[in-house]
């Protein structure tokens, strides 16, 4: 079941996870994009705190989150350098860039652990079988994050449209 979030009223001490666009709508420090989205996905953060709602995170959403900013970046870096051959690893990882944009996600990163619990996915419990199934039609982490929502009860923000695509029992929240 979809919900805009906007029509959502939380209760107190629920919880949520937040997939990495949601963060990156919250924090990327390249993105700036779509002030409306922005603006509703703040004014939903500032509601979920009020009733003392936590936010769960894995390790998984941050290394989504470093790893999508530092791309976006080293794109933007290609382009502004002309350098349209760079090579990420090579080139960009060695630049003064990805080190003056590392620091910068990584505050972003400390901004975003303030805000949420660290939750460990105990993989070892998740039902794989239901992941893999759903794998066949959406990304791979879309689908674990969607068995980690199901197996949890817990109610998973984001701006993917890809959960219509597969059946499942999750409330998914869109901004």
């Amino acid at each position: 079941m979809e919900i805009k979030i906007q029509d959502f009223t939380p209760k107190y001490n629920q919880m949520f996870f937040f997939d990495n666009n949601i963060w990156m709508f919250l924090f990327s420090p390249i993105g700036n994009y779509e002030k409306n989205k922005q603006s509703s996905i703040s004014n939903f953060l500032r509601q979920l705190k009020t009733y003392n709602c936590d936010i769960v995170l894995n390790s998984l959403i941050i290394s989504e989150f470093s790893n999508s900013n530092l791309r976006l970046d080293f794109n933007l870096w290609k382009n502004e350098t002309k350098n349209y051959t760079a090579d990420y690893k090579k080139d960009y990882l060695a630049s003064s860039r990805y080190k003056n944009t590392e620091k910068v996600i990584e505050s972003c990163i400390n901004q975003i652990l303030k805000l949420s619990e660290r939750f460990s996915d105990n993989f070892n419990s998740i039902n794989i079988e239901n992941v893999l199934m759903n794998f066949k039609t959406i990304d791979f982490n879309d689908a674990y994050y969607l068995e980690l929502c199901i197996q949890n009860n817990w109610f998973f923000v984001s701006d993917d449209g890809d959960f219509q695509k597969v059946s499942h029992s999750a409330t998914i929240l869109k901004p």
